[in-house]
């Protein structure tokens, strides 16, 4: 049964005579009269218990949107927090990391850049010197294959050159010992400059090559990047800080919000069962005194004797129910002990 309901049901109680037989004796007007009084204060809690059941429906739908907005705003507010430690504090460490890589990059760059171009310049000292022996060895080859010359070979290298033969003029005599290998020395004297001639050729061009490679790998430009990641990690961390602060900030005034609605939810609900107390208390006293009537009163006793002694033992009775009721602090124990 609603409060509503009920509440109509209190006014019938107010006006309702009981269908008592003594409604005309003193004792029955002084009953109805408190009853009266019960009856009204029954009506106006019956109000106040619908007004509290509207209160706290109120207050029941306002923490459960509170709540809401607690769980949403710590969700988000753990999510820029989880970001901030787990990829704001990585990008930044990284990035000092990376400044320091990109400076021995930069570093070994310009030592190799230096060292090749000294390897260069060397090499090309080199390749000056070589080709000056390399003049000089094919003067040795035209020498060698001059006619006029062909006296000289005989007696240097003990063979008479193809362009020779005709001439008789050089005797190759005894030679010494020494001189046995002297052909190969020459032969190696004209052929192996060239041959070196053309290595310092292909060192010369390796060198270049090297170098424009170095070159055109051009670390230098990871400066420029490396600042420019630092620059957008600091603004990145910058917003993350600057919104999970924010964040903070809106989760402590939800958390105060819903703490704030729990309090009242609990004040409602304990008003809201306050007042249901009240009105069933109200309810069962109308209804009891509405014609009372009292079994403990002995009518057919001799009147010089006392009529309420049952009426006190019942009282009595009451009493230790209320005791035992009541009871904290194992009131049984001592009669159980006892028997």
């Amino acid at each position: 049964m609603s409060i509503v309901s009920s509440s109509k049901k209190d006014i019938r109680h107010r006006n309702d005579d009981c269908n008592c037989e003594e409604n005309d004796t003193a004792t029955q007007k002084t009953i109805s009269a408190e009853r009266a009084k019960y009856c009204d204060e029954l009506y106006s809690v019956s109000g106040e218990v619908v007004k509290c059941e509207t209160n706290y429906n109120g207050q029941m739908t306002l923490y459960e949107v509170k709540k809401c907005l607690f769980t949403w705003t710590e969700d988000n507010y753990r999510r820029y927090r989880n970001t901030e430690i787990c990829v704001g504090t990585e990008l930044l460490q990284s990035n000092d990391l990376i400044k320091e890589n990109v400076s021995n990059y930069i570093k070994w760059s310009n030592d190799l850049s230096a060292a090749l171009k000294n390897i260069f310049k060397s090499f090309k000292d080199v390749k000056t010197k070589l080709s000056d022996l390399r003049d000089a060895a094919c003067k040795l080859e035209n020498c060698k294959n001059d006619s006029c010359n062909c006296t000289q070979m005989i007696i240097l290298t003990g063979d008479i050159p193809e362009n020779c033969k005709d001439n008789n003029s050089g005797q190759q005599g005894n030679r010494p010992a020494e001189c046995n290998d002297a052909k190969d020395i020459l032969d190696d004297l004209i052929c192996k400059p060239k041959a070196l001639g053309f290595d310092a050729d292909y060192i010369f061009k390796a060198a270049a090559d090297v170098i424009g490679i170095q070159v055109f790998s051009n670390i230098g430009t990871l400066e420029p990047l490396q600042k420019a990641l630092k620059d957008d990690s600091t603004a990145f961390e910058k917003h993350i800080m600057e919104t999970m602060t924010a964040r903070a900030g809106d989760l402590k005034k939800a958390q105060d919000d819903l703490v704030k609605a729990v309090q009242e939810t609990t004040k409602s609900a304990a008003g809201l069962y306050n007042k249901r107390s009240d009105h069933e208390g109200l309810l069962c006293t109308t209804k009891f005194i509405c014609c009372p009537k009292c079994d403990c009163v002995h009518e057919d006793q001799d009147v010089c004797k006392p009529r309420l002694e049952k009426c006190k033992d019942e009282i009595c009775e009451i009493c230790e129910e209320v005791k035992e009721t009541f009871c904290t602090d194992g009131c049984n124990d001592g009669e159980s002990k006892a028997s």
